[in-house]
C-alpha cells in the first residue's frame, strides 16, 4: 500500500482530538457514534448501526484474487468515556462531565483513519475486513452484546486485533505479549444483614458493620495465603454504605468491590473463595448475606501463534528493539469476550507523555507519536495476513 505518513499523522490527530471533546459513557455513545458514521459514509464504506445500541461495524472488501477460502480479519476499537471531569487542560479537552482518559479516542481514530486507507486499497488485498466500534468496554457490556447480536461474524472470523494505547509505555515501543495481557474483572455485590439498635447496647444487635468489617480484612487471606505466590490476585471493596447516625447499629450494610485474576482458573478460585468465606463470617457473627457477581469478563489472552505473527510485522514496523513483553497488567477489558472465540492479539501501544496521569485519572492524556505508528501497524496486518 501507499501511504502518505504525513497525511496520515495530520488526520489521525484530528480525529482523535475531536472525538475528544465529545466523550459519553457506556451504551449512550450517541453523539460519538454519529461522527463514526459520518466519517464512514464520508468514505464510501458500507457499516451497520445501532449494534449492541450504539456500535459500529463497518465491512471492506478485498478486491485482490480470493483465495480457495475468504479469510475474515476482525479489527476492534472501543468508543466510549467515563464519568470524569477533565483536569488536562488540553485545548481540545472535553467539558461535558465525561473524559477519553483511557486512550479510547485514540483507538477510534486509528481504526478509522485505517479503514479509509483500506477502502482506497481494496485491490490490494483478498478477503473482507470488519471493523468494530464496540460500545461500553469500561462498563464490560458491549462485547457480549455485539457477540449476542452477530454470533455468526465470530464465528466465521480468522483473527481479530486490537490495541490498547499505553502510557505507561515508552512511544515507539508495543508490547505484544504471548499470553496474558490483562486479567480478569469481576464487580461483586454484598449485602450483609443484622439486627439494627442502639449504638450503646450493641449486645442487643447483629452488628452488620463490625461483620463486614472482620469479612473485608480477613478477605485478604484468600490473596496471600489461599493463592499460589507468584499468581496475580486482587480482591479490592471499593464502596460501603451502612449506618444512618453514629449512635444506630442498622439492620443491613452493602458493599461493593472488584476481583482481578491472571487465569480463567484463578478467577473462579477468587470469585467462589469470597462467596463462601462471606457465608461463614456472617454467620459465624449471627447475620445473613448475600453474595452476587453483578458483571465480569475474562482475561486477555494473545493467541500463541497468532502473536509470534504480529510480532514479526511489528519488527518490520517499527524495528525489533520496539517489540517487548511485559508483565500482565491487573485492569481488565471486554475485548477478552471476542478472544474466547477467534484467535486474537490485543498489544499495547507505548505513548509515554511527561507530565500525564495513569489512566482513568482526571488528567491522564498519551503521546499522540504513536497514532500513526498504530495505523502502520495495522495496515500492514491486514497485507500480512489478507494478502
Amino acid at each position: 500500500m501507499e501511504l502518505d505518513l504525513d497525511d496520515i499523522e495530520k488526520e489521525v490527530r484530528r480525529i482523535r482530538r475531536d472525538l475528544h471533546k465529545i466523550p459519553e459513557t457506556a451504551f449512550r455513545e450517541n453523539q460519538t457514534s454519529d461522527y463514526i458514521q459520518s466519517y464512514l459514509k464520508k468514505n464510501q464504506i458500507s457499516f451497520e448501526k445501532n449494534i449492541a445500541k450504539t456500535g459500529v461495524i463497518a465491512e471492506i472488501v478485498g478486491s485482490k484474487q480470493p483465495d480457495d477460502e475468504q479469510k475474515i480479519f476482525i479489527l476492534r476499537a472501543d468508543i466510549d468515556g467515563l464519568p470524569i471531569a477533565e483536569e488536562t487542560g488540553l485545548d481540545f479537552a472535553s467539558d461535558n462531565g465525561n473524559m477519553h482518559a483511557c486512550g479510547h479516542d485514540g483507538h477510534m481514530a486509528m481504526l478509522l483513519v485505517v479503514s479509509k486507507l483500506l477502502k482506497k486499497n481494496a485491490k490490494s488485498f483478498s478477503g473482507r475486513i470488519n471493523m468494530i466500534f464496540q460500545p461500553a468496554e469500561e462498563e464490560i457490556g458491549g462485547a457480549k452484546k455485539i457477540i449476542n447480536e452477530k454470533p455468526d461474524l465470530f464465528n466465521k472470523a480468522s483473527f481479530l486485533f486490537g490495541f490498547h494505547i499505553w502510557n505507561q509505555i515508552e512511544t515507539g515501543k508495543i508490547a505484544i505479549n504471548n499470553g496474558t495481557v490483562f486479567v480478569s474483572a469481576d464487580t461483586f455485590n454484598i449485602e450483609i444483614s443484622g439486627v439494627g439498635g442502639h449504638g450503646a447496647m450493641p449486645h442487643k444487635t447483629v452488628d452488620p458493620i463490625f461483620i463486614a468489617s472482620n469479612l473485608i480484612i480477613s478477605s485478604q487471606s484468600i490473596v496471600s495465603r489461599k493463592l499460589k505466590p507468584g499468581d496475580l490476585g486482587v480482591i479490592t471493596f471499593g464502596k460501603i454504605d451502612g449506618g444512618t447516625a453514629p449512635n444506630v447499629i442498622p439492620e443491613r450494610v452493602f458493599l461493593e468491590g472488584t476481583i482481578r485474576a491472571d487465569s480463567s482458573k484463578n478467577r473462579e478460585f477468587l470469585v467462589e473463595n469470597l462467596k463462601k468465606l462471606t457465608q461463614d463470617i456472617t454467620k459465624s457473627l449471627g447475620g445473613s448475606s448475600k453474595f452476587d457477581i453483578t458483571s465480569g469478563t475474562g482475561p486477555v489472552i494473545n493467541d500463541q501463534n497468532f502473536s509470534r505473527e504480529v510480532s514479526q510485522v511489528a519488527a518490520r514496523v517499527m524495528g525489533e528493539e520496539s517489540v517487548i513483553s511485559i508483565d500482565p497488567v491487573s485492569v481488565g477489558d471486554d475485548v477478552s469476550e471476542f478472544m474466547k472465540i477467534v484467535p486474537s492479539v490485543y498489544a499495547l501501544l507505548g505513548a509515554a507523555k511527561d507530565g500525564a496521569a495513569m489512566h482513568h485519572n482526571q488528567k491522564f492524556d498519551f503521546d499522540e507519536e504513536c497514532l500513526s505508528l498504530g495505523v502502520q501497524l495495522m495496515l500492514s496486518l491486514v497485507d500480512e495476513k489478507l494478502n
